[in-house]
């Protein structure tokens, strides 16, 4: 019983502030100029009430269609898609802003808001779905194309600094999944497909902190599948600049002279072919 007056209680409270809030604005009449209107909508968008930021926004360009705010209007309404998570609809708002208002002060706003909005359909790192690196990765790249974009356009832009950040971050991931592509390969002794995606994760990622690991993937796949000379650049390689790593420290045992690089023992099943 006593639950039951306690839930009653607060539906009533929310039904006052419900009340509360709309009497207030009912008691602010209507927005006295285009900047009062804009400031009402911006409000709404800041409280989360996305319907009614998008119909003060709408207003704003209809009843004052050559005020300033009517250009910011439109960059707010991208805004409002943006906060709902409508992520594909704030990439498309924010792009007609910058087509409608190309030399606007906020269009490097607006072009980071496209690589963030990309940003935000990157895959996560929600535990029931499988690892992030193992998702497609197209949000990653159209991502980072939107960033290289606004720090191409803007280098002195302060607003660039966050560009650089988010793209150094989605380069990461990409090479995350080259390196979680090829790992999966050579467990599945597709060699000559690890060695290959090893290689082009050296060669596009480099300097990410996966060097090393790439380097052991491309030697144990090129030792197994009989290129001895391979191998060995490979684990020289992992020796000379990864020498503290735990794949330089195996690598430095495999190159001692007692070791040789004949190709490990593998499956009948073992695949060559290049895949991936």
């Amino acid at each position: 019983m006593v639950s039951c007056v306690v839930f009653s209680r607060l539906v009533i409270a929310a039904f006052a502030l419900s009340l509360a809030s709309c009497s207030a604005g009912l008691l602010r009449g209507p927005p006295r100029d285009a900047a009062d209107a804009y400031e009402r909508a911006v409000q709404n968008l800041e409280n989360g009430l996305y319907p009614e930021a998008t119909q003060g926004f709408a207003q704003v360009k209809s009843k004052y269609p050559y005020s300033p705010y009517a250009v910011l209007a439109d960059l707010r309404a991208a805004d409002v898609q943006f906060r709902r998570g409508t992520f594909a609809e704030a990439v498309d708002a924010y792009r007609e802003f910058l087509k409608l208002h190309p030399r606007h002060e906020d269009a490097p706003y607006a072009m980071l808001q496209i690589g963030e909005s990309y940003f935000e359909q990157i895959p996560g790192d929600w535990w029931i779905l499988p690892p992030p690196a193992e998702k497609d990765q197209a949000s990653t790249r159209r991502a980072i194309t939107a960033y290289r974009d606004m720090i191409a356009r803007y280098p002195q832009e302060p607003l660039t600094a966050k560009a650089q950040t988010r793209l150094a971050q989605c380069r990461r991931k990409l090479a995350d999944h080259e390196l979680y592509v090829a790992q999966f390969y050579m467990r599945h002794e597709h060699y000559r497909a690890a060695a290959s995606r090893a290689e082009g994760l050296l060669q596009e990622y480099p300097g990410l902190g996966l060097d090393s690991a790439a380097l052991w993937v491309m030697a144990e796949s090129m030792k197994t599948l009989g290129d001895a000379p391979a191998a060995r650049d490979a684990l020289e390689r992992l020796v000379k600049d990864f020498a503290e790593t735990p794949e330089g420290k195996r690598a430095a045992k495999m190159l001692e002279p007692t070791t040789n690089l004949q190709p490990r023992s593998s499956s009948p099943n073992a695949k060559t072919a290049g895949q991936g």
